[in-house]
């Protein structure tokens, strides 16, 4: 039946309106001949139910919260009342035409304080506005801003194809200079693994030549660990000759120090080489102090095979910080100058404090060269003028901890580049874990006073990172405040962006993880959802079945409050199905019946993305996860899609025959990085080259499904 003659035969006799009816037919035929199945329309007619009058039509809800939306702005509270009424099971002829029609949900527009005729033109101004507006796509040109927030999703999502496009876009909009737009490529290839492309960039010797920012060091570093350095060291040749044949110093001597203490394993390897071929034995132990773990602890220890050659003491200490500059060790010429400073050395100590990013010592750094200068010992030119005022503003923008930065947001003084110190600087502090239960109040503290104050949009700007370090806090009892405090600033936004979305799963899992209380569980997945009820929508689907996934996998102290919240957030994914692909409804259809809802028919699959899944027909899929079930929760979702030969897992926290044999046989590797063992990884890239690994997007089976997708419609 169609729309038109669901409503013709609801309304039943128009002359009952008198004058109006006519106006009252035309209303019906302009709307019925417009409506479009499927795109969350929404339409008003009168019907012959019970309350008679006006109802608001719809096939879901989104249409529903539309049509409210604009018939609210129309009529205004003065002029009717909308009142949401469902179709009754055993209800009458209009009813049931209705069903038949597909409009099931409905509100009742009640006249109030208006005429019938006025009430009746505010309802034509209403549709005729609505339907007279074009609908057809224009082309929208997103700020610089807007496609930086795009281009950084990408890449936390692993998604080169988005990426690429994001940063073709930002070199046309003419706001970035050249050489941040060659930061952003070496960003973008670096947090990819594409170390190849990156080593053969062919600006890159030019780059190495100017001052660079932290990060670009950091994801050069790892560069020449992956295509450099590693093949030599496995050959078993000492750091020397390793250094030697690579020719790291001079072509790479500028980025080797930069960094003292990389935040990467394998930027602390290539370190470490470095370190021991310029015999900087200081630095060597502050990167074995600074490994992760025992096993890497071990390894940068053999990498370390050299004794430190005999070397001639230097007779001044120009002499030694120019030697020392020269080697481009530039951690060791800073505390070289400050243990005994030297105003004939101002010059190099600048340069090195600057190129390194020391924002530790560049405080001592920039009072020492001043009272130099104060004492007319330095008389500086041009360029030590000019990199004297870099240094003042890495002085300035510097912070040593997470409770310095916290303390200092919080205060009444407006610091519009706390964010990019945020980024920039948080690898280097202690984590939260570490820090007093005072300390971590303090920084709690701090954070709130932000919220409410003066720099409040600098705590947005930051909230991902913010929401990270609070999951890392998460699973210390004496970080709980910080936890809090981030929590409280996330219920209080009003929209929250991708990367904030995703950060809070990573939060919320580790929150799980911690084993709360009853009443805290509770109150964790009552924020949970309050955040799902204002995000809900079609793009957000995917991050509401990562959320239901973490709430499946976690421990449970109240299954009452997380079947409620679980059934809530597929209910209402469920409202958007006409705009899903095939892989989410059979997601929500396996996640309604594992808590058990009743689980609905899916359509057969017709073109396009729903195609894409039958390349796994007759294929081996391996799954390396730590998670439990991993492989049969994979296997359970992926045949409602298709029919592969096998979906084969692996969990083993070691280099093993079967996961180097599963590595090598599969036609799809999925390699969960959120749960996974580093030895294990290491041996899959030793059999397997990254790009034939499927690395998921985010975590559970959902992040499976989301990168397993990806991966078929690239090929």
């Amino acid at each position: 039946m169609t729309v038109l003659e669901a409503l013709q035969r609801s309304l039943g006799d128009p002359e009952r309106f008198g004058s109006l009816s006519e106006r009252i037919e035309v209303l019906i035929e302009v709307q019925a001949r417009t409506w479009a199945r499927g795109m969350s329309s929404w339409l008003v007619a009168p019907l012959g139910r019970h309350p008679s009058g006006f109802y608001l039509l719809s096939e879901d809800r989104e249409g529903q919260r539309r049509g409210r939306e604009v018939l609210q702005a129309f009529l205004g509270p003065s002029a009717a009342d909308i009142q949401t009424m469902t179709l009754a099971a055993n209800g009458g002829d209009v009813d049931r035409l209705l069903d038949a029609a597909g409009l099931i949900h409905l509100s009742y527009v009640r006249r109030t304080a208006t005429t019938q005729e006025d009430f009746l033109a505010r309802l034509e101004d209403a549709v005729a506005t609505v339907k007279g507006k074009d609908t057809r796509l224009r082309p929208v040109r997103p700020s610089h801003v807007d496609l930086l927030r795009d281009f950084r999703l990408a890449l936390l999502q692993r998604d080169s194809r988005l990426a690429e496009q994001a940063l073709t876009d930002l070199r046309l909009t003419g706001q970035l200079s050249a050489e941040n737009l060659r930061f952003l490529t070496i960003e973008m290839f670096g947090r990819l693994e594409r170390w190849r492309e990156l080593r053969n960039l062919p600006y890159l010797t030019d780059l190495l030549r100017s001052r660079r920012p932290r990060a670009i060091n950091e994801v050069l570093l790892e560069m020449l660990w992956r295509t450099e350095v590693a093949e030599l060291c496995a050959t078993g040749q000492p750091a020397q000759a390793v250094y030697t044949e690579a020719d790291l110093g001079a072509r790479y001597g500028t980025v080797l120090s930069a960094v003292d203490v990389p935040v990467t394993e394998a930027g602390r390897a290539v370190s470490v080489v470095a370190a021991r071929a310029l015999n900087d034995t200081e630095r060597l132990q502050r990167l074995l102090i600074a490994a992760d773990s025992d096993l890497e602890r071990e390894r940068l220890q053999r990498l370390a095979t050299l004794e430190a050659s005999a070397t001639p003491d230097p007779t001044t200490v120009q002499d030694a910080v120019q030697g020392l500059f020269d080697k481009g060790q530039y951690g060791a010429v800073v505390l070289a100058f400050l243990e005994s400073p030297d105003p004939s050395a101002a010059d190099l100590v600048v340069q090195a404090t600057l190129d390194s990013e020391d924002s530790v010592h560049a405080p001592d750094v920039l009072t020492t060269i001043q009272a130099f200068i104060t004492d007319n010992l330095v008389h500086p030119d041009r360029r030590l003028l000019r990199d004297l005022e870099d240094l003042t503003c890495l002085v300035d923008g510097s912070c040593t901890s997470w409770v310095e930065w916290c303390t200092r947001i919080g205060q009444n003084e407006r610091w519009p580049d706390a964010t990019q110190v945020l980024r920039t600087q948080h690898q280097q502090w202690d984590s939260m874990p570490l820090l007093t239960p005072a300390k971590v109040r303090q920084a709690a503290d701090g954070v709130l006073s932000a919220w409410t104050g003066i720099n409040q949009d600098q705590i947005i700007a930051g909230l991902d990172v913010l929401c990270r370090a609070a999951a890392e806090a998460a699973l210390a009892s004496q970080t709980a405040d910080f936890c809090d405090a981030i929590l409280l600033v996330l219920a209080e936004q009003q929209n929250l962006s991708a990367p904030v979305r995703e950060a809070y799963l990573v939060l919320l899992d580790q929150l799980l993880e911690s084993g709360p209380t009853e009443a805290r569980y509770r109150d964790t997945l009552q924020h949970a959802i309050s955040l799902w009820r204002r995000i809900s929508a079609p793009v957000s689907v995917d991050w509401g079945l990562g959320l239901v996934d973490i709430l499946l996998n976690a421990p449970v102290p109240a299954s009452d409050a997380r079947v409620a919240v679980v059934t809530e957030i597929l209910n209402k994914a469920r409202d958007f199905q006409q705009r899903l692909n095939s892989r989410q409804r059979s997601e929500l259809e396996a996640l309604a019946e594992e808590i058990g809802l009743p689980v609905r028919q899916l359509p057969k699959p017709t073109e396009g993305v729903d195609l894409v899944w039958d390349r796994l027909n007759g294929a081996v899929v391996g799954v390396y996860s730590l998670l439990p079930r991993a492989a049969e929760s994979l296997s359970k979702r992926l045949s409602r899609l298709c029919s592969p030969e096998a979906i084969e897992g692996n969990a083993d926290t070691v280099a093993t025959p079967a996961l180097r044999s599963l590595a090598t046989r599969a036609d799809y590797l999925i390699v969960d990085t959120w749960h996974a063992a580093h030895a294990a990884t290491g041996a899959i890239d030793a059999v397997r080259p990254r790009d034939q690994q499927i690395m998921p997007k985010g975590r559970g089976i959902t992040g499976f499904l989301q990168a397993l997708e990806q991966s078929l419609l690239s090929e």
